[in-house]
């Protein structure tokens, strides 16, 4: 029973093996997960490489036993823990769960409050290193010495894993949503954010649409939720999404699909020579015609509601430089993600 100093070698070995066991386990593997003391930056921690292997179907991980065997891993099936599949071998020790299990969630919610809160890791990294000392031979004990300081900071990481940012770009047609989206969905990526970017718009192509939802509401709504239980499994901490919107209430509806959400409506405007060009740019004919008017429609029915909570004029202005100044403004509201808030006040 021994506890060391971390290894700046662990991230690596973990991608090696990830990417083996994704190899191996084809298409029942969902994602791969680094979890564990070892997957916090300077963290000490036995030198056990944690993975959480994400999986289709639990049952798969039955199936696919034979073939960790051959890389030297030893199924212990659900070893205590219901719904788990454990394999372990020397270095690595890996815990195989279905995609939404509450299990992965306690996991990743411990790992990345550990990441960026420094101070409570240096308390946890000392505990440790402490009950190592004090039970050199007994891995038992270790673990019973620190039971209850795990418990009291898992319950303040699910509370901070709970939040949930939603960002809803919406403008009139051809205002340039999906083009922002993607511009912050790269500034969010340069900060280390795990999250989701759908462009909600085409998730709903769909024909013939049912008779008074004209804009597929309902299988848009249907298909939010199914997904953010795979996105979610997968360590998405917030979404991104561009979307028509023409009331509050539709925000609301949208951000009610994912357990958690603290919408924020961010409207994109432009005059109308220029969302005329920008629209003229991508249709033709009668295409142009009824997306020109149904963009300036749009334009007052929004300016009408006073919709969103960030309004930027999009005039002369690049798809980057926007989403900069919605990733501030994100950054701004939502700093806990990054610990950029004392450790006493996660309240927001």
């Amino acid at each position: 029973m021994r506890v060391v100093p971390y290894d700046p070698s662990w991230p690596r070995l973990f991608r090696a093996e990830a990417e083996q066991l994704m190899s191996d386990w084809g298409p029942h593997a969902v994602y791969v997960h680094h979890v564990g003391s070892t997957s916090v930056p300077g963290l000490p921690a036995k030198p056990i490489i944690d993975l959480i292997s994400v999986l289709d179907d639990i049952a798969a991980a039955d199936e696919l036993a034979e073939r960790a065997a051959l890389r030297g891993y030893e199924g212990m099936g659900e070893y205590g823990l219901p719904g788990r599949r454990y394999f372990r071998r020397p270095g690595f020790h890996v815990h195989g769960y279905a995609v939404g299990d509450p299990a992965i969630d306690r996991h990743l919610a411990f790992r990345d409050y550990l990441r960026v809160h420094p101070r409570e890791q240096t308390r946890y990294g000392a505990l440790k290193t402490h009950l190592a000392r004090l039970h050199p031979h007994s891995i038992a004990d270790y673990m019973d010495g620190k039971d209850s300081y795990v418990r009291q900071v898992e319950t303040t990481a699910m509370a901070w894993w709970a939040r949930v940012p939603l960002v809803l770009v919406t403008g009139p047609v051809g205002v340039g949503k999906s083009t922002v989206a993607d511009a912050l969905s790269d500034c969010l990526s340069k900060q280390g954010l795990a999250h989701w970017l759908m462009d909600l718009d085409r998730l709903t192509d769909i024909a013939p649409r049912a008779p008074g939802d004209p804009y597929a509401g309902g299988p848009l709504r249907a298909s939010v939720r199914a997904v953010w239980r795979v996105m979610r499994s997968a360590g998405a901490r917030a979404a991104v999404f561009p979307r028509v919107l023409e009331s509050s209430a539709e925000a609301a509806d949208l951000a009610r699909e994912i357990p958690g959400a603290e919408l924020w409506m961010v409207r994109l405007r432009a005059s109308k020579p220029v969302l005329t060009e920008r629209i003229a740019g991508r249709e033709r004919g009668e295409s142009l015609r009824w997306h020109t008017e149904r963009a300036q429609h749009l334009a007052a029915l929004m300016d009408r509601a006073n919709l969103g909570d960030l309004i930027i004029d999009t005039d002369g202005k690049t798809p980057e430089a926007i989403a900069d100044m919605i990733a501030r403004g994100f950054r701004a509201r939502h700093g806990w993600l990054w610990g950029d808030r004392s450790e006493g006040d996660e309240s927001g």
